[in-house]
């Protein structure tokens, strides 16, 4: 099973959208495990229409029970989450392993699993961090946009020296590009390929009507809105992922 974590500490920059359309596209082909480490459970929200009948819960990871995932679809189910998860930054450290142990669990059950991270780095990022094989950073092409990637970087490089040397950085993908201003968000892409290079997906997520209501309809954007362009946009990420993790096996 391969792992990989939406991760920005920023918030606003489009993770749960990412992480709810990537695994429904994924799951296409593929057998899915998508993954709610967030307490505000927008993920969860975004699976489920009555996030009341969440049934697995990935709190009971961190609580040391074995939760069982909840199918969505035939290849795609989901461990979710809700605000009871939060308890977890007052729990012992070492619990941030546990979201290890959840991946070691079903290794041979899933191709992929795709984790939700909140937007901070604190211990559930911490654990996204610990369990993930790859990472994702979504950016808006807006200012301040650069603040925090460092200490991001930063954090990532020590997970890996000291916790989890599997740890690899997939991208960085520029999210939610509007067009309004489109001088400064050339500047802003242009600042992101010189600093980091090859790290920044080739494929570019633009803002649509179409994907900010894909997720509050419980719909992914291939089924809500097949001929939209952020439909062709997402598969076209979701084939450049699978073609970076097979140039770096």
């Amino acid at each position: 099973m391969i792992t990989i974590g939406i991760a920005n500490q920023k918030g606003g920059v489009g993770k749960t959208t990412i992480s709810f359309n990537l695994a429904h596209i994924l799951s296409i082909k593929k057998r899915v495990l998508a993954i709610d480490n967030d307490p505000q459970g927008n993920l969860t929200k975004s699976f489920l229409e009555d996030p009341d009948s969440l049934s697995g819960n990935i709190f009971a990871a961190y609580s040391d029970d074995n939760p069982t995932p909840q199918p969505i679809t035939s290849k795609l189910d989901l461990l979710g989450a809700n605000q009871k998860l939060a308890e977890v930054v007052d729990m012992d450290f070492e619990n941030i392993y546990k979201l290890q142990d959840v991946k070691d669990r079903f290794d041979q059950k899933y191709d992929f699993c795709i984790i939700d991270s909140p937007p901070s780095l604190d211990r559930l990022q911490l654990a996204v961090l610990s369990a993930a094989d790859y990472i994702i950073i979504p950016v808006k092409p807006a200012p301040y946009s650069l603040q925090g990637m460092t200490d991001l970087f930063n954090i990532i490089k020590k997970i890996k020296k000291r916790v989890n040397q599997n740890l690899e950085i997939l991208g960085i993908l520029i999210n939610q590009a509007d067009g309004r201003n489109l001088i400064l968000e050339r500047e802003m892409e242009e600042t992101l390929r010189e600093t980091y290079d090859g790290l920044v997906f080739k494929t570019k997520l633009h803002k649509r009507t179409a994907v900010e209501q894909s997720p509050a309809l419980q719909k992914p954007i291939t089924e809500h809105a097949p001929k939209n362009p952020s439909t062709a946009e997402f598969k076209r990420l979701a084939k450049e992922i699978t073609t970076r993790i097979r140039r770096a096996k």
